[in-house]
């Protein structure tokens, strides 16, 4: 934000040192800061001019931290690369953290992914909303509470979109159990760590959010989703019930 800011814009690299930031933030050329508890509230758009993801700078991440990046690597394959998730469902937690040959197929999997469609909808206008999947929950889980970090939250977000989908009838309740089966095997915690009350409150406050309209992205199958306006009621009274 601030290469972004500083004499109106100055040129910028990034080597990101956590598997979240090498598999999904440091692509796309976003950048931001939180404001008053709500996520990225202050930004705009601005593209490094290259990007540097070397897996051997993963290898001092505390065991938290990694598994909060694999949570962006699960997202990336619900929404946009079926092979990949079936990669994550036949590879250990423990075996992708020591094999630097799948950590690294799996993260060039990831921006590919998000590169193909940050280059269609740099800012975000159209197709880009779907990288917002299972992130309208986990950014309200974030201003609700300081127990889960942001990829624990996007876990927690991921499995109650894809819930609300099946409920919906844009995904097979067989593709659901394989998203939330495959966030359980990595390790995350899905139940919601305050009232679905306080969160729908927050989500209210997203800055994707419309009037009283916002953009919801579903999966309908593993490797696609759907984005899908809708009153805010509408969604609050999906996930609730």
């Amino acid at each position: 934000y601030a290469a972004a800011t500083y004499l109106r814009g100055i040129d910028y690299i990034q080597i990101p040192t956590t598997l979240l930031a090498q598999a999904d933030s440091s692509i796309g050329g976003k950048t931001g800061v939180d404001f008053d508890g709500f996520k990225n509230m202050v930004g705009t758009f601005s593209q490094p001019k290259f990007v540097i993801c070397d897996v051997a700078l993963l290898h001092t991440l505390p065991e938290r931290e990694f598994r909060a990046g694999l949570a962006e690597v699960v997202k990336t394959a619900i929404l946009g690369d079926k092979e990949l998730f079936e990669m994550l469902e036949q590879t250990s937690f423990e075996e992708l953290r020591k094999n630097d040959e799948l950590l690294s197929e799996i993260i060039l999997r990831s921006v590919k992914v998000k590169a193909s469609v940050v280059a269609e909808d740099e800012r975000e206008g159209g197709r880009r909303r779907i990288l917002n999947l299972g992130h309208t929950v986990a950014h309200a889980i974030e201003k609700c509470s300081s127990k889960l970090n942001h990829g624990e939250a996007v876990a927690v977000g991921l499995n109650l979109i894809a819930m609300a989908a099946t409920k919906r009838g844009v995904i097979t309740s067989q593709d659901c159990e394989r998203i939330e089966q495959l966030l359980l095997r990595a390790g995350f915690t899905l139940e919601p760590p305050c009232e679905l009350r306080e969160l729908l409150k927050a989500v209210k406050k997203d800055k994707k959010s419309e009037g009283d309209k916002i953009h919801i992205v579903f999966p309908t199958t593993i490797g696609n989703c759907i984005v899908e306006p809708m009153p805010l009621e509408e969604f609050k009274a999906m996930i609730k019930s």
